[in-house]
């Protein structure tokens, strides 16, 4: 078998109050996890970067999950027996917002995230599968969950480089990868003298190196003082994090290169969402 996939249903609920979108009637919304086994050697998925260093199961297969959301008549007959596939991204459910001009949520229930009711009112079942494993829990993402890969046990490591605009005063912390919701790269040493960090006032201005010792892989932590008066704050060492001592210039671009580890089977997603489409 070169490859299969279970899919189980965490939550199933009313949608939009009951309310009943024409001809297409009342819709419900199910929620659940779809798990995927793919061989890595059979089939189509050798051509998957990475997938040949993935772990394998006792059977020889390669298993990652993923998060899915579906929208669809209660009765599904009266459907039009279509599927509005939304390939979201950053693990965001754009399409009722962009096509029924609904209020945006990422856990779509209410009778304002069904907007206009423009795909229900057609009968459409409208399906969300998380493709992105690269995203961290929070907001109602979609999550895809695929593993790290190995050189025969030993990590892969290479070269990352990721560029840093702040618009507003007062940021000093930056999570590697440059955004909250996006996993970072984990970097192989905390030793600032193994990366380069530079900021430029334009894309083609020349770059500026910062001093080694003006930044760290750090992150912040505060808490209440323990007299009671004030915050106290502590730097903690953090291989996911920049910490600029003096902080972001807004306006400027800030590039860091630095030897990073543990890249993932992220091109796993595309043929999972090739799977479940049959």
């Amino acid at each position: 078998m070169n490859a299969r996939l279970a899919l189980s249903i965490d939550d199933r609920r009313t949608f939009a109050d009951g309310h009943a979108f024409g001809d297409s009637g009342a819709y419900e919304r199910l929620t659940g996890r779809v798990r995927f086994w793919a061989d890595p050697v059979n089939g189509n998925h050798p051509t998957v970067t990475d997938l040949d260093k993935a772990p394998r199961n006792s059977d020889g297969l390669v298993e990652y999950t993923a998060d899915f959301c579906l929208l669809k008549p209660v009765e599904m007959a009266r459907g039009n027996r279509r599927v509005f596939f939304d390939y979201g991204n950053r693990g965001n459910k754009r399409a009722l917002q962009f096509f029924n001009d609904a209020v945006g949520s990422g856990s779509p229930t209410a009778l304002e995230h069904a907007g206009n009711g423009f795909l229900m009112r057609r009968g459409y079942t409208i399906a969300w599968l998380a493709w992105q494993g690269d995203l961290l829990p929070g907001d109602g993402r979609m999550l895809l969950d695929v593993p790290v890969v190995t050189d025969n046990g030993n990590p892969i490591t290479g070269t990352v480089r990721n560029e840093y605009i702040v618009n507003a005063p007062g940021v000093s912390v930056m999570p590697l990868s440059g955004l909250a919701p996006s996993r970072s790269y984990p970097t192989v040493s905390l030793d600032t003298r193994q990366a380069r960090l530079t900021r430029r006032r334009y894309a083609a201005s020349p770059r500026e190196a910062i001093p080694h010792d003006a930044w760290s892989f750090a992150r912040l932590e505060e808490s209440p003082a323990v007299d009671g008066l004030g915050r106290d704050r502590a730097v903690v060492p953090s291989d996911i994090h920049l910490y600029l001592h003096a902080g972001f210039e807004t306006g400027w671009i800030y590039e860091l290169m630095y030897e990073a580890r543990d890249p993932r089977v992220l091109v796993s997603a595309i043929c999972g969402t090739r799977l479940i489409s049959f």
